[in-house]
C-alpha cells in the first residue's frame, strides 16, 4: 500500500488531517453509543423497580383488605402512581366485589366499566366485561347485559356467558332460548376440565327447572 512508503512525518500529517475531519463525529458516535447502553440499562432498572413497587403495594392492599383494615392509602397510591396497570385493574375488580356485597350496584358498575376501559389484556378485559354484564342483569338492564356478553371473545368464559345469557332469556320469558343457552353452557363446562363439578350441577338445575315449568 502507498502508506507503507510514507515517512513517519507524512503518516502523522495524514492522521492529523483525518482526525480533524472525522474526530468530532467519531467522538459523538462513541458518546451516543455509550449513552444508549447506559440509558437502556437505566430504563430496564427503572421499569423493574416500578414493577416491584407496584407488586409490593398491591400485596399490601390485598393483605389489608383481607384483614378488614383500611386500604385508603394503598388505593390512593395505586390510582395515582400505577394508573392503568394490571394491579390497578385488579384493585378495581376487588373494589367492585365490595360494592356488590353492599348491593351498591351503580358504584360496582362504575368500577367495573373503568376496569374494562383500562385492561390491556384481552382475557382480563373480558372477565371485567362479564362482571359488568352480571351487574347490568341485576339492574334489569337486559339489552345492555346482552351487548356486553356479545362482546366477550376470550376462551374459558363460554360456559359463564352461556348461562348468564340463559338467565336473560328467562327474565324475558323466552324459555326455549334459555334452554338452549343453558345446555350450551353445560356442554362448554364439560369440555373444560377447569370448570368445577358444582358449576355444572348448578347449570343442570337451571335447565331442569325450565323442563319442570314447561310440563
Amino acid at each position: 500500500m502507498m502508506s507503507d512508503f510514507l515517512t513517519d512525518e507524512e503518516q502523522a500529517e495524514r492522521l492529523k488531517r483525518w482526525w480533524e475531519q472525522n474526530g468530532t463525529s467519531l467522538i459523538i458516535g462513541v458518546v451516543l453509543a455509550v449513552a444508549a447502553v447506559v440509558g437502556w440499562r437505566y430504563y430496564q432498572g427503572y421499569v423493574q423497580d416500578r414493577a416491584d413497587a407496584a407488586s409490593d403495594l398491591f400485596a399490601s392492599y390485598v393483605a389489608a383488605r383481607n384483614e378488614a383494615a383500611s386500604t385508603e392509602d394503598q388505593l390512593a397510591l395505586i390510582d395515582t402512581e400505577f394508573e392503568g396497570s394490571g394491579y390497578h385493574v385488579f384493585t378495581l375488580l376487588y373494589r367492585a366485589d365490595d360494592e356488590i356485597e353492599a348491593q351498591d350496584w351503580e358504584e360496582a358498575l362504575a368500577l367495573l366499566e373503568r376496569a374494562v376501559q383500562l385492561a390491556d389484556v384481552d382475557t382480563l378485559k373480558d372477565i371485567a366485561r362479564y362482571r359488568v354484564a352480571k351487574v347490568l342483569y341485576q339492574l334489569d338492564r337486559l339489552d345492555d347485559c346482552e351487548a356486553q356478553l356479545a362482546a366477550i371473545r376470550s376462551s374459558g368464559l363460554e360456559a359463564l356467558v352461556a348461562v348468564l345469557s340463559g338467565d336473560v332469556f328467562v327474565a324475558r320469558g323466552d324459555i326455549e332460548r334459555a334452554r338452549i343457552a343453558y345446555q350450551s353452557g353445560i356442554d362448554a363446562a364439560r369440555r373444560d376440565p377447569a370448570n368445577p363439578v358444582l358449576g355444572v350441577e348448578l347449570m343442570e338445575l337451571k335447565l331442569a327447572s325450565l323442563v319442570d315449568e314447561s310440563q
